[in-house]
């Protein structure tokens, strides 16, 4: 990716220029979008990135830009399982696992989620993490458990 300032050329992903430090991709301020030099318009709320004559190599002159800590997250979901767990917050993440503090509606409490990612594992480690989850899942499900709360 080429810098609209200095023309270095910089790796994909990178947020900032190797060379000038000059932003390489533009924060939208309305809809929080990233587009990077080059584009016309903002890629989810479609307002012009052109401001009277500016080349579209450029961001406009008003300062667009946020440092990298400033990016907004995805959304988060309010639910998991079917609107079983109605998640408060999200607590943190791991290499591994996202976590959330949901509520428990069958049980009426509220429980720390862990949604696992599964994004770039291989079989084996899907296989792994489904039986996992499984063994866990049965604990739940266990004749004496629920009188056990009942009684407790």
């Amino acid at each position: 990716m080429k810098c609209p300032k200095c023309q270095a050329d910089n790796r994909e992903g990178r947020k900032f220029c190797l060379k000038c430090g000059n932003p390489l991709q533009i924060l939208c301020p309305s809809c929080k979008s990233i587009n990077e030099p080059g584009e016309d318009y903002w890629g989810e709320c479609g307002h012009s990135l052109v401001e009277r004559g500016t080349p579209s190599a450029q961001p406009p002159t008003t300062p667009q830009t946020s440092p990298p800590s400033a990016v907004v997250p995805p959304p988060q979901p309010t639910s998991f399982a079917n609107g079983r767990y109605q998640v408060k917050k999200f607590l943190g993440e791991g290499g591994k696992k996202k976590v959330y503090l949901a509520h428990d509606t069958v049980l009426d409490r509220d429980v720390a989620f862990a949604l696992i990612k599964t994004e770039k594992l291989d079989e084996t480690a899907l296989t792994r993490i489904k039986r996992e989850a499984q063994a866990m899942g049965k604990l739940g499900d266990h004749p004496n458990y629920y009188e056990h709360l009942r009684s407790g």
